[in-house]
């Protein structure tokens, strides 16, 4: 007998709060819902508004200094047809969209925010069928829903959007770079506004409507672009809207102006610069331009000319600027997103440095060679819960495992028969090259030990160095989570380069992304960088994984700092990730030891606090960073510190199936494989 297919008109309805030019999208798991792709779901209509009156869940997830921002609490709705009494998983966003004038193109969409709790929500058409009328007449709240009867209001998780179709360009100033000719003018504080130009009409407006309807400006001010401001330290640190006058810039402080564009390439900056004066009005003394023609490279800092009201010039400031671009291709969906999910309950991580540890420096504490296939899966089987390794691109453009940015080749002079070393790039190396050719360590160059220059290197494959991304992705037990570091070059603070020409960023972390999201399949991924613009691509160009910032917070005897002012210093790391929305940092412990009170700080950041070093090779420190609650300790030889041989996600796996098979909610011949990977969908299960 064929049973009839059961259609419902099933009514959406939810109250979010939203700005003008912004609507509600339902997406889910089935056709009609657009199977989690954001171009492909189901925008609501306006069913009412409530101008001011903002929810309290939603007035979290907003900027409190973002006052000009006019928003309402709207309540959205649409039906949609469903067929089948199969349960349908969805979730609500908010996003802005554009048309395509093209069948051939997708619709733009820029996704503002949207509800990321692991759990999604559910239509059960058994629980409809009861009571249908009950069903249509409910407003769900943006952000807050309940899974099988249990609210889980109290675990809302709103997340900001990733770039879908739409850059992200970032304008930074700070440190001294403004530096006025004038002496009158070179002990003012000024306050800066940035100002979006629409370059795109440049040629098809004459001089009399550039006179009246520019002003000042050189194109006309884009009506299409916000640029919001913020300032890493106490004062702005979210985006926020900028004051007719602009925002007040004190020397040795760091400012972002953010702004968002579907066409990069056409969109230019005015600033404008204001006399501040505790008391009196701002007075206006200047501007400058930073034009698309300035913002070719993914990254730069110019220097340009500050320009008097009398048109000439008076000063100059260096402009620092990042343009984040999506990945072309890169195919995301709204199932499931964990960047800024954690749970914090759980007890403090135990994280394999290079799997087994540093091998290179601590020869005798090393049992494997570092980051090798073999290390990472010898830390897996002795119960790592992550592994932390380095990637980097060969020449042909493959990611790789492997530290440093340089190795020492092998290579025979010409009227000896003696073997020496060569300093090379592993960037200018192909991936064949890597894994043939008989390389070292860069640190034997300038070692007297030549013992093992004429061996044979014979180690198996999964002993050797440089294996691919994707071999570790497939050859390391999958219940062990990776903590992946993407390695990019910094300038120091003494003037010393890490590497030079190296590529451009947006290509490289494309490049990387691709690969962890083709291959991670459940696995758990943490990503990590000491270069902040890393950190900021990675958080913007994907919507699943989390990111760590790497700092030596304020240590200056081990390691010398970056220049980078967001990197040498605890409190900034926190600023920054803050700003960026990054789930955490990863602080060196010996500077967290001189300053264990960073600890508490990190914590009312609400961010996730990871640690490394040296000095976690000691249980000591890993007991002591442990009941200080710390959330993830990477240390060399995980078997000398961790008892089990299991990770933490696989014993809570097998937790949660032991649970959900006594209730008959789960065959024993089935397995939990989407099981959350750094949070408590688990917990919320048990509850």
């Amino acid at each position: 007998m064929t049973m009839m297919s059961v259609t419902f008109e099933v009514m959406f309805r939810v109250e979010a709060e939203v700005e003008s030019g912004e609507v509600v999208c339902v997406v889910g798991d089935c056709d009609r819902l657009g199977n989690w792709d954001p171009h492909h779901a189901v925008v609501l209509s306006r069913e009412s508004s409530s101008p001011g009156q903002c929810r309290k869940n939603n007035q979290q997830m907003e900027n409190r200094c973002d006052k000009e921002n006019r928003k309402t609490c709207d309540v959205w709705r649409k039906k949609v047809k469903l067929c089948g009494m199969k349960n349908y998983n969805y979730r609500y966003f908010v996003c802005q969209i554009i048309e395509s004038d093209s069948e051939s193109t997708e619709r733009t969409v820029k996704v503002i925010r949207w509800e990321t709790n692991i759990l999604p929500r559910v239509f059960s058409p058994a629980d409809y069928m009861k009571d249908p009328g009950k069903y249509d007449a409910e407003i769900m709240k943006f952000g807050e829903y309940e899974i099988h009867g249990i609210s889980i209001g109290g675990k809302n998780h709103v997340t900001k959007g990733w770039l879908t179709d739409q850059s992200e360009i970032h304008i930074r100033i700070h440190g001294n770079p403004i530096r006025m000719w004038k002496p009158k003018y070179r002990k003012q504080t000024y306050r800066i506004k940035c100002t979006p130009l629409d370059q795109r009409y440049k040629d098809h407006l004459d001089e009399d409507e550039e006179e009246e309807e520019w002003g000042t400006h050189v194109s006309p001010p884009s009506t299409f672009t916000k640029v919001l401001v913020s300032t890493l330290d106490e004062r702005q640190i979210n985006h926020c809207v900028q004051s007719e006058s602009g925002t007040i810039f004190e020397t040795g402080s760091y400012m972002i102006f953010t702004a968002e564009t579907t066409e990069p390439e056409s969109l230019g900056f005015q600033f404008d610069f204001y006399v501040n004066q505790e008391g009196v009005t701002p007075k206006h003394i200047g501007y400058c331009y930073l034009l698309p023609v300035d913002l070719k490279k993914s990254n730069d800092t110019k220097t340009v000319p500050i320009t008097g009201l009398n048109h000439k010039p008076i000063g100059q400031i260096d402009l620092d600027y990042l343009t984040v671009k999506p990945v072309p291709g890169l195919d995301l969906k709204m199932d499931v997103s964990y960047q800024n999910y954690w749970k914090f309950e759980r007890k403090s991580l135990d994280v394999g440095h290079r799997g087994m540890g540093s091998s290179y420096k601590h020869k005798k504490l090393a049992a494997v060679r570092e980051n090798t296939v073999q290390s990472l899966q010898d830390a897996a089987n002795h119960g790592a819960d992550y592994v932390e390794f380095d990637v980097q691109l060969s020449r042909d453009m493959i990611p790789v495992i492997y530290h440093d940015f340089h190795v020492a080749i092998t290579y025979r002079k010409k009227k000896r028969e003696e073997l020496e070393f060569y300093q090379a790039s592993v960037k200018d190396l192909k991936l064949s090259e890597l894994q043939s050719m008989k390389l070292a360590h860069a640190s034997r160059i300038f070692d007297n030990d030549r013992d093992d220059i004429h061996e044979d290197d014979i180690d198996p494959t999964d002993l050797q160095p440089f294996p691919t991304l994707e071999r570790v992705f497939e050859a390391v037990n999958p219940a062990t989570g990776f903590n992946v570091e993407i390695k990019y070059p910094q300038e120091k603070v003494n003037g010393e380069f890490e590497e030079i020409n190296f590529y451009d960023r947006n290509k490289y972390v494309d490049i990387i992304l691709r690969v962890v999201m083709r291959t991670a399949g459940h696995r758990r991924v943490v990503f990590s960088s000491f270069d902040p613009d890393i950190c900021i691509l990675v958080q913007r160009k994907q919507n699943k994984y989390p990111t760590l910032l790497l700092t030596n917070g304020e240590d200056v005897e081990k390691y010398v700092p970056y220049l980078d002012l967001r990197t040498r210093s605890i409190d900034m790391a926190i600023y920054f990730a803050t700003f960026s929305n990054l789930l955490g940092i990863d602080v060196l412990t010996s500077t967290l030891f001189r300053n264990m009170d960073k600890i508490e700080k990190v914590k009312e950041a609400k961010l996730v606090l990871f640690c490394w070093g040296e000095d976690n090779n000691d249980s000591n420190a890993i007991n002591t960073l442990k009941q200080k609650g710390v959330d993830g300790i990477i240390y060399d030889r995980i078997d000398f510190f961790k008892s089990g041989d299991k990770s933490v996600f696989q014993v809570e796996q097998e937790q949660t199936e032991r649970i959900l098979m006594s209730a008959g909610l789960l065959s024993p011949t089935d397995t939990l494989q989407n099981l959350e990977p750094s949070s408590g969908s688990e917990s919320e299960v048990n509850s």
